[in-house]
């Protein structure tokens, strides 16, 4: 077979002009036309929103940290999280009367979700660093590690007993004793105050702070006092002698002057003397 006849065969088997299938458009496919003045005014109106949506979730967060806390009970903070999100239902109320009327009219559902996205995680970051050092403190110190006591066991030498599972165990007839831990803190631990009482069913003891008393024992001991990091602070309270067999609550308050408001924490374990080994 030659060219001629193939190109022939070819032709045969194309549709005449009339029976050529009639090509769709977009806009019979329901694709609609670019409008690139629309496209614009519509990219303005986004960008618009989302600085809106920034600003006033900035105001908020400063509202909240210098307005409403100073003056809240610490008890009732629940309410530092919720009104701020109930501001989420203005979100198009104030689109409606701070923005340009051209640009509301290109405002739809997904505006609503994304600004409602934008504002929650932008108040949170912004109340995060708020209530944080350096601009803000509102945890009171707490404890960085492993807890315990260190007893006297001869003239120079120390044994340290320490806790487990929030119990301590010790042996009755100890020698001079000294409760200890290490307390860490987003800020300075040692600007707030550590107290601790001791009590049973019957009476209470008030333990006095000795942790000055702590430079004069070997460095093996005085690390006990220490956690890993620098910069918590180790504490020590002289513990009762001549404690009777039985089960004790040992309750830790810390207080610190933070800001906005005063940070307290109140800790709670179980001490148990025992009778010695015979």
């Amino acid at each position: 077979m030659d060219l001629q006849t193939l190109m022939a065969e070819r032709d045969s088997y194309r549709p005449k002009d009339g029976e050529k299938k009639k090509r769709r458009s977009g806009e019979d496919l329901g694709i609609e036309s670019f409008d690139p003045v629309n496209y614009v005014a519509k990219e303005r109106a986004e960008t618009g929103s989302m600085w809106l949506v920034l600003a006033f979730s900035i105001f908020v967060a400063c509202v909240m940290r210098y307005t409403i806390m100073p003056g809240l009970d610490p008890s009732n903070a629940d309410l530092l999280y919720a009104l701020p999100l109930m501001f989420v239902f203005l979100l198009p109320t104030l689109h409606r009367n701070v923005m340009p009327k051209k640009w509301v009219e290109h405002y739809k559902g997904s505006t609503w979700f994304k600004a409602t996205f934008l504002y929650v995680f932008s108040w949170l970051a912004v109340s995060f660093l708020l209530i944080n050092p350096p601009m803000g403190d509102i945890v009171a110190p707490n404890v960085s590690s492993n807890w315990g006591i260190i007893m006297e066991d001869g003239e120079e030498d120390h044994a340290f007993n320490m806790a487990e599972s929030g119990v301590l165990n010790i042996t009755q007839g100890y020698n001079d004793s000294w409760i200890v831990m290490a307390f860490s803190d987003n800020d300075d631990p040692s600007h707030a105050t550590y107290n601790a009482t001791l009590s049973n069913v019957t009476k209470s003891w008030t333990l006095s702070d000795e942790s000055s008393k702590f430079s004069v024992i070997g460095e093996n001991e005085e690390r006990l006092l220490m956690s890993e990091i620098d910069t918590d602070m180790g504490v020590a309270w002289a513990f009762p002698s001549n404690l009777n067999v039985g089960t004790y609550t040992l309750v830790v308050t810390v207080l610190e002057d933070g800001n906005p408001w005063t940070n307290s924490r109140t800790l709670e374990w179980t001490v148990l003397v025992s009778e010695p080994i015979v």
